[in-house]
């Protein structure tokens, strides 16, 4: 009797530990943005399923994918979505017309990028977002991003690692809003 009631305090602990960290989260992040490096197509349903899921909370939410392996054979379409390809980079690297507006458009209080791997294009990419702070998962020797969560190789959901840098930011005590 003693332990169950010890496990539902805890499991009431962790929860009131998580509404906490959500309502600070929303407090300081009103224009957040996402950045997905996909090695493969089918990595997209996960990323689709999580691109929903923080829609909810952010409307206004917008998203940039880049493909890294070749070309993606049907890019998915939104207002809130550009999907990118080595297509959209000319023979020296220079990003073409549409995905240079994007990236000039596009200003950040925080910036989420997710990659499973190193690759050059990505940090260039994530380098080129305008963002107040980006957070991203350890992947390389030289990140690009301000907050950092992970291990190097370390395999982490996107939901896992989105309520994870929600717990950090309120632990950290990380205020972006002036």
């Amino acid at each position: 009797m003693k332990e169950r009631q010890a496990e539902k305090t805890d499991s009431t602990s962790q929860t009131n530990k998580n509404t906490k960290a959500e309502t600070y989260f929303k407090e300081q992040v009103k224009n957040p943005g996402l950045f997905f490096c996909l090695n493969r197509s089918d990595e997209w349903n996960e990323s689709e399923a999580f691109i929903r899921k923080v829609l909810q909370d952010y409307p206004l939410l917008k998203v940039l994918v880049y493909y890294t392996d070749g070309k993606m054979e049907s890019k998915p379409v939104a207002t809130h979505l550009l999907v990118t390809d080595k297509k959209d980079f000319n023979l020296f690297g220079k990003e073409k017309p549409i995905l240079k507006r994007w990236l000039d458009e596009q200003s950040f209080d925080l910036l989420i990028v997710f990659a499973k791997k190193e690759n050059n294009r990505c940090k260039k990419l994530t380098a080129s977002i305008n963002a107040r702070l980006k957070a991203g998962r350890s992947v390389d020797t030289e990140p690009s991003e301000d907050i950092i969560l992970g291990k190097p190789g370390e395999t982490i959901s996107y939901d896992a690692f989105y309520s994870e840098l929600k717990k950090y930011f309120m632990l950290l005590n990380i205020k972006l809003l002036p």
